[in-house]
C-alpha cells in the first residue's frame, strides 16, 4: 500500500455505529460478501450499491463520517466489511477506540480530521504519513498522519500479517 491513498468521497454522518453496518441480523448464517450488498442502507439505501460501482471501476473509495464513527461494540467485522465495500482510508473527527484498534489491525486506514468541505462524489486524495488531505487538487487538511508503526501494519493489511512478516514483534518499532 501507498501512503497516498486516491479514491472517490463517500459522506456519512455523526454518530454512525457498527450496527448501521454490520448489523447482526445479516451476520446470522452470512458472509461478509453479504453483509457488504446490505452496508449502510439504514442511512442510504443506495449506499450499497453506489460503493459496488466505484469498486467495479477499479477505484477507492475514501468515507467521510461525522464524530465518533465506529461506535456501539467492538466487533472485527466492522473493520473487515468495510475493506471488503473497497474504502481504503476512514477520515472522521474522533472514532470509537474499539473500532479504531480493530480497524488498524484489519488493515484499514484511519484518520481524524475536520470533515468541512468533503463532498460526495468528488475525488480525495490522502497522505497517510504526512496527514495532507486534498480534495480535487486543492489543500483542504492537514493533520496528524499515521505513524510509522501504523502505516506498516496498515500496509501489510493488518496486524497479523504485519507480525508474520516481521517475524514478530520488530525491536526497532
Amino acid at each position: 500500500m501507498s501512503a497516498t491513498i486516491i479514491g472517490i468521497t463517500m459522506v456519512l454522518g455523526d454518530y454512525v455505529n457498527t450496527d448501521i453496518h454490520c448489523s447482526t441480523k445479516y451476520l446470522a448464517g452470512k458472509d461478509n460478501a453479504y453483509v457488504v450488498e446490505h452496508a449502510f442502507e439504514k442511512l442510504d439505501p443506495a449506499f450499497p450499491a453506489q460503493a459496488k460501482a466505484y469498486r467495479a471501476a477499479g477505484q477507492s473509495i475514501v468515507l467521510v463520517a461525522g464524530k465518533d464513527f465506529g461506535i456501539n461494540s467492538s466487533r472485527e467485522q466492522a473493520a473487515q466489511i468495510l475493506r471488503e465495500m473497497g474504502v481504503a482510508v476512514v477520515i472522521a473527527p474522533s472514532f470509537a477506540r474499539a473500532f479504531f484498534r480493530n480497524s488498524i489491525n484489519n488493515g484499514l486506514a484511519l484518520l481524524s480530521a475536520d470533515i468541512s468541505g468533503f463532498r460526495a462524489g468528488s475525488e480525495s486524495s490522502i497522505n497517510l504519513e504526512t496527514g495532507i488531505i486534498e480534495v480535487t487538487g486543492a489543500p483542504i487538511r492537514k493533520t496528524n498522519g499515521l505513524s510509522q508503526v501504523l502505516l506498516q501494519i496498515v500496509s501489510s493489511g493488518g496486524l497479523l500479517a504485519y507480525l508474520d512478516q516481521n517475524k514478530g514483534w520488530p525491536a526497532s518499532a
